[in-house]
């Protein structure tokens, strides 16, 4: 399981999210491949790795022939009509009206009629879709009648089509995420003076639980639209990051606005290792899944356990009972870190027949482990070593003595017995 953490002590926009998983080692010349699978012309990539507050990161942009900088995520919502007057972004940038837009459905056709695959068509449809219909709301027009302006348009589809190309070369499983922050007081836009959050990004939390606090001492937009509606569409929990979580690697997508703190959305490569991972406590407090089956065959039910261990798990079996009318059943029962009640819950209800999980806290009391590495005649193998005031324990890792065996030919528990050879 990889999952990717992000951490929005500064907010998100669309390039802060792709200049950090740029950052984090999506391949540029991949990333810039896929994407002309999008099949539009007239702009152009530009990323690079700079420092701000002497922190490295990757700074992206999409570089377009009329503007020198972006108007990120912008909508256009004035679509019954145009001004001749020029419309003046929050960036404070000015196009006229009088130029070409694009509806939803024309973005949707765009998307569809690309080579990209279902997975980056889905996911960017989606956040569009929830863009368009949050500005619908805001300025009580039809969805149908909310439109991008031309500029803005291809600016949002690179922006958003590219999120989701560079997360599927990143190959994550899951992401959760941190609150978000956001700025406070107003921003000066075409339509006046608007609060903070912007009118479309607080019209995207309703109905969520998306978290949100304001720094008082920051003064503009954090949270573009585009950024929430990528939040939206892919975070799958918000929450510290799981302490069964290792971190692999840590990127920096840098924002374009200059704010007095690191304008940055730092992001977390992590990876569920949990029976490798280093216990140093001796007590925690774990959930405890059950769920009752009694109309499943035993040839689907099997593949569940792993599934469950597969995805966070710490253990996961199957007992024998009886229900009413005394039919034989299976109660499930899976033990779980909290943070990841949410992911296992949703596993149980798809994968299986039932109806409804039944949960509870537990205390336990665990021995501390780590890890040592013994060199036999089969090769290094790694033992789990656990401990408990004067009670010590060591146990072979299975793979490593499975991989040995294989190797060179003998039985499993030839290689079992060179290790505890050496640990003598």
């Amino acid at each position: 399981m990889r999952t990717l953490y992000l951490d929005a002590f500064s907010g998100i926009s669309g390039d802060m999210f792709i200049g950090a998983l740029l950052d984090l080692g999506v391949d540029f010349k991949q990333f810039e491949t896929e994407l002309a699978k999008l099949n539009v012309t007239g702009y152009h990539l530009h990323a690079q790795r700079i420092a701000k507050s002497s922190i490295y990161g990757t700074d992206f942009d999409v570089h377009l022939p009329e503007t020198v900088h972006k108007d990120e995520g912008f909508i256009e919502t004035t679509s019954t009509h145009h001004h001749d007057h020029p419309h003046q972004h929050a960036d404070g940038h000015t196009h006229s009206h009088g130029d070409e837009v694009r509806h939803l459905k024309d973005i949707e056709a765009i998307i569809d009629h690309s080579d990209l695959s279902n997975y980056v068509k889905t996911n960017a449809k989606q956040v569009f879709t929830e863009i368009a219909k949050s500005e619908a709301i805001v300025h009580e027009l039809p969805l149908s009648d909310v439109h991008f302006h031309e500029v803005g348009a291809l600016d949002s589809i690179v922006d958003i089509v590219g999120a989701f190309v560079a997360l599927e070369l990143l190959a994550v499983d899951q992401v959760y995420s941190s609150e978000l922050t956001d700025g406070s007081g107003f921003i000066k836009v075409a339509h006046g003076m608007m609060p903070v959050p912007v009118p479309a990004v607080m019209q995207m939390r309703v109905g969520s639980a998306i978290p949100i606090k304001q720094n008082p001492e920051i003064h503009t937009e954090l949270i573009t639209p585009t950024g929430m509606g990528i939040v939206k569409t892919i975070v799958d929990q918000f929450c510290p990051i799981p302490d069964n979580q290792t971190i692999t690697k840590v990127g920096y997508g840098f924002g374009n606005r200059e704010t007095p703190q690191l304008n940055a959305l730092r992001v977390m490569l992590c990876e569920k290792k949990l029976s490798q991972r280093v216990v140093e406590e001796k007590a925690d407090q774990i959930l405890v899944l059950e769920a009752n089956i009694d109309d499943q065959s035993a040839e689907s039910l099997a593949p569940v356990l792993d599934l469950l261990m597969d995805n966070g798990a710490l253990d996961a079996f199957f007992s024998p009972i009886q229900m009413k009318k005394n039919r034989p059943a299976i109660k499930l029962t899976v033990m779980i870190h909290p943070a990841d009640q949410q992911a296992i819950t949703y596993l149980i209800l798809k994968h299986t027949s039932t109806v409804g999980v039944r949960y509870q806290t537990m205390g336990r009391t665990i021995m501390p482990r780590h890890f040592m590495t013994v060199t036999t005649s089969y090769g290094d193998i790694r033992v789990k070593v656990v401990n408990y005031d004067d009670i010590e324990k060591y146990t072979p890792e299975f793979d490593d003595c499975l991989a040995a065996a294989k190797a060179y030919d003998v039985a499993l528990n030839q290689v079992y017995l060179a290790v505890y050879q050496q640990l003598k």
